[in-house]
């Protein structure tokens, strides 16, 4: 790929945990923009929070916390856009439980 390219794709999809994990860095050479972030809380009875990180897992770090997901339903969040650059990670965890599943969906352009 040449500088300027760009590449729309699923960044992770998964189950979070109540540990802040990386689930996304950008690779080398590469910049990238997080258009969206589907949510899905599984759990049948029990209501969820979920916290996100971006450029680092320290609470410095944190963009949102606590967002409430309802039980057995799912957001999507889509309102902001999250800038990263090459190295830099999204990270995100959820209250109790390992039952909420996000999807990342967003955009690398190649800068080299």
């Amino acid at each position: 790929m040449a500088k300027g390219d760009v590449s729309l794709k699923r960044l992770f999809q998964g189950a979070l945990s109540t540990v802040v994990t990386t689930r996304y860095t950008v690779p080398v050479g590469k910049q990238a923009t997080i258009v969206e972030i589907w949510v899905d809380n599984q759990n049948t009875t029990t209501d969820r929070m979920i916290n996100i990180f971006a450029h680092g897992t320290a609470a410095t770090n944190r963009l949102c916390h606590n967002i409430p997901i309802t039980k057995d339903s799912g957001i999507v969040i889509s309102d902001n856009k999250i800038f990263l650059d090459a190295g830099q990670v999204l990270a995100l965890s959820q209250n109790i439980g390992t039952d909420v599943v996000v999807t990342i969906y967003g955009v690398e352009e190649d800068i080299v």
